[in-house]
């Protein structure tokens, strides 16, 4: 049963693309293929690179801190935009 996944459950990782010198999005997918895949398909562009994170990677979002393992909870259907970050520099 474990070898043929009945449950059709599927191992989720946090991916972190590159769109420009400044900007990233963070992608739910269930490997990095299809992280890029999702990115090419809803931005129409290749990202400049491709890194996976921790799902217990903390960042701020208000005035709490939440993982990206928790926020992994509010997503339905998988691959998923988290978010975007901007450095600043």
């Amino acid at each position: 049963m474990v070898h043929k996944n009945v449950l059709g459950m599927t191992k989720v990782g946090i991916y972190s693309l590159k769109m420009t010198k400044k900007d990233f999005v963070f992608i739910y997918a269930a490997g990095k293929n299809e992280a890029i895949q999702f990115y090419l398909k809803t931005f129409n562009q290749s990202p400049l690179n491709c890194h996976e994170y921790s799902l217990d990677y903390q960042l701020s979002r208000g005035y709490s801190a939440i993982s990206f393992r928790e926020m992994r909870k509010e997503f339905e259907i998988i691959p998923a935009i988290a978010g975007y970050f901007r450095r600043e520099k």
